[in-house]
């Protein structure tokens, strides 16, 4: 399984961890400032996003809806540190993304798990430990994903919606308190998806980490959500910005309630009214 935008993405450098400072209280996991973002193409310059802003608080599981090519993914590597903005700003948990990034402050999991195939589970999830010197109880972490039984087990042998459980406690073992997520189940077969949403909802509802989640499926967003930011294209800006009100704890019971179908329908109306994307935007 292998994510169409797979080759955008860079893996994070592991570094010696470098703690950051604590948090004020009240400071942001995430904060957006009038973000803008241009990259030469081949028929010219593409304006990928462009003034977009969005705030997570920490602990708060926010997604990010839009078309395809309206810069979704150009915004979540700008947060993860890995891409630096034409113009605007972002901090991460009060300070640069890349400081973030340094501290292992962050998680991310995007569509491709990146598995080492020569690795089993177990060791596949122990790798930035190994790398970086620091310590967790790796059993523990599979036990977390609902994957301890098949610590012994090769990528090759995994589902794939098992491989993305796999990525997910990699992206947990440094323990962050920001969960990027780039449609990490958006090239499983849907009862694979309806089971991971579910995992994943458990897990934050338990350990309340900041969520920043990228997908293109409205019921999901907006079944694991606290906000919605919609983006529109042509270039990328945030057109909407919807408050989810469903109670907590959530299952799939909820998608045929009155007020998630409403909910469900003013993000649809959201996505109706902004602008097609720009061709080849990412």
């Amino acid at each position: 399984m292998v994510a169409a935008r797979a080759s955008h993405w860079k893996a994070p450098l592991l570094v010696a961890t470098l703690p950051l400072p604590p948090a004020a209280v009240g400071t942001p996991a995430v904060e957006v400032l009038d973000l803008s973002h241009r990259y030469a193409s081949a028929a010219g310059e593409v304006v990928a996003l462009e003034h977009a802003s969005l705030r997570v608080a920490a602990g708060e599981f926010v997604s990010i809806v839009g078309p395809s090519g309206c810069g979704k993914t150009t915004l979540l590597r700008a947060v993860a540190g890995l891409l630096a903005p034409s113009g605007g700003e972002v901090r991460v948990l009060g300070g640069a993304p890349r400081d973030a990034q340094r501290a292992h402050a962050l998680g991310l999991v995007t569509q491709d798990p990146g598995l080492l195939p020569w690795r089993s589970v177990e060791a596949n999830v122990r790798l930035p430990l190994e790398i970086t010197g620091a310590t967790a109880d790796v059993s523990a972490l599979l036990e977390r994903v609902g994957i301890a039984r098949f610590a012994r087990y090769r990528p090759g042998q995994l589902s794939g919606g098992m491989r993305q459980r796999v990525a997910l406690a990699r992206a947990l073992a440094h323990g962050p308190r920001l969960l990027l997520m780039d449609e990490p189940f958006g090239a499983l077969d849907e009862l694979s998806r309806e089971d991971l949403r579910l995992e994943l909802l458990a897990l934050w509802e338990r350990e309340r980490i900041a969520v920043l989640f990228v997908t293109h499926a409205i019921h999901e967003a907006v079944l694991l959500s606290d906000r919605v930011v919609v983006m529109s294209g042509s270039p990328g800006r945030v057109a909407a910005d919807i408050a989810i009100d469903l109670p907590r704890p959530r299952t799939d019971d909820l998608i045929s309630t009155p007020r998630f179908v409403a909910l469900d329908a003013e993000v649809r109306a959201a996505l109706r009214g902004s602008a097609p994307a720009t061709r080849g935007a990412r």
